[in-house]
């Protein structure tokens, strides 16, 4: 697959007002089978990457009961972290910040709508990285990066 779980994503959208790259991601289950589709597609139409057979899970062979996404740095313990996203702070909005676009929830019949309201986000050091609220099925991430642990 052009992409799994856990991989870095390259050639991504890193200078304020630089080129964007738009990568759509959708998990669906599958009525007949049950197994979970990962689709993927960067700077296109997604297509089929792979699926999660229902086999591997206990409560996921029926249905999902909540979603997640995110972003993250790292770096090795007393060296500064990298920027994330372009390194812009999030209220740099579009062109500038890092941003999750057109946001859905896909429900069992495949129909999709957008997620409008915001929902519980996470963010594990506030002093190293922010997140806007979903607002319009949009929101934005980011930061300059040089935290060191």
């Amino acid at each position: 697959a052009v992409i799994a779980p856990g991989d870095a994503i390259h050639q991504v959208s890193d200078v304020p007002n630089g080129p964007i790259r738009n990568i759509t991601l959708r998990v669906v289950k599958d009525k007949t089978s049950g197994d979970w589709w990962v689709h993927y597609g960067f700077n296109k139409i997604p297509t089929s990457v792979g699926y999660f057979p229902k086999s591997l899970f206990s409560y996921l062979a029926q249905k999902a009961n909540r979603m997640a996404f995110g972003a993250f740095v790292i770096s090795k313990k007393a060296i500064p972290t990298p920027p994330m996203g372009s390194g812009a702070f999030p209220n740099g909005g579009k062109g500038r910040a890092a941003s999750f676009t057109d946001l859905r929830f896909i429900d069992q019949n495949g129909n999709s709508r957008p997620i409008t309201a915001n929902v519980t986000m996470s963010v594990t050091d506030a002093k190293c990285h922010s997140i806007t609220a979903i607002k319009n099925a949009k929101c934005f991430y980011g930061w300059p990066g040089g935290c060191v642990k």
